[in-house]
């Protein structure tokens, strides 16, 4: 409408001026011819601007899709997740016991009858013949925290498979009275080493050794000690560091630390 009444001015006036009709008529397709072409010019961009909000609506809805099946994926996960937890949380508080030391201290030990399952396969050796000993293959990190389990990865020794190089666990695999043996070894470095081991029955501390080095000078220190305790079936023994400990703990041909048990009578 704005177009037309300023076509229709713009006639009204060339006519007031005596502008030639022709001129006029010219002039008016010219502008009409143009407005024309820059309508076309809209109508595409138009079209354009349609195809783009489709494409963007198609993949707006192709993300959604996958981020419904993302989620439905995480839930599917935690739920899983919350029942392995329930059951692993039910066969442990189902498979402790709790008994009093000859010194009133509480010991925790499992109730069932067989050791945890290992990858290592059983042995032919009877039960009776329980011994085992391993040491580490190399010198620790430094400055190991408290309660830092001790993994002696080389074993020498292993009769009825109850000691697991991957963790450092002992597993009774029958009730009696056994001895259990570990040195630890420190060398003089930069700092004066310090380190304190403990024995432990199902987290409960049996004995300790400790060895530091000397302010100056260099060589080597070891020291062990031997313990003797009634484990029953299922019991965990394992050696930890009591304190965080200062330096290395030294193990290689020439002082090895170690950790070894056996059964002396059922």
């Amino acid at each position: 409408m704005a177009v037309v009444f300023c076509l229709i001015l713009h006639l009204i006036i060339s006519t007031v001026s005596g502008l030639d009709s022709d001129v006029w008529k010219k002039e008016i397709e010219k502008r009409l011819s143009s407005l024309e072409e820059f309508n076309v010019h809209l109508q595409e961009e138009n079209a354009n601007l349609r195809l783009l909000i489709l494409e963007t609506q198609r993949e707006n809805k192709i993300l959604k899709r996958e981020l419904n099946d993302i989620v439905e994926r995480v839930s599917k996960c935690e739920e899983v997740i919350l029942r392995q937890d329930k059951d692993t949380n039910r066969t442990w508080e189902t498979s402790l016991e709790t008994r009093e030391s000859d010194d009133g201290s509480k010991i925790f030990s499992r109730k069932n009858s067989q050791p945890g399952p290992r990858i290592v396969p059983p042995s032919s050796y009877p039960v009776s013949a329980v011994a085992f000993y391993g040491y580490l293959s190399h010198s620790s990190a430094p400055n190991l925290p408290p309660h830092h389990p001790i993994v002696y990865d080389t074993v020498v020794i292993n009769r009825a498979n109850g000691y697991n190089k991957g963790d450092g666990i002992f597993i009774a695999p029958v009730t009696g009275v056994y001895a259990f043996h570990f040195s630890v070894c420190v060398v003089n470095g930069p700092e004066v080493p310090w380190v304190s081991l403990e024995l432990t029955l199902n987290g409960n501390s049996l004995g300790s050794t400790f060895e530091e080095g000397v302010v100056s000078g260099s060589g080597y220190h070891c020291s062990s000690t031997l313990i003797v305790s009634d484990v029953h079936i299922g019991d965990h023994v394992f050696v930890r560091t009591h304190e965080t400990t200062r330096g290395h703990i030294y193990s290689s041909p020439t002082g090895r630390t170690s950790f070894s048990g056996w059964l002396l009578y059922r």
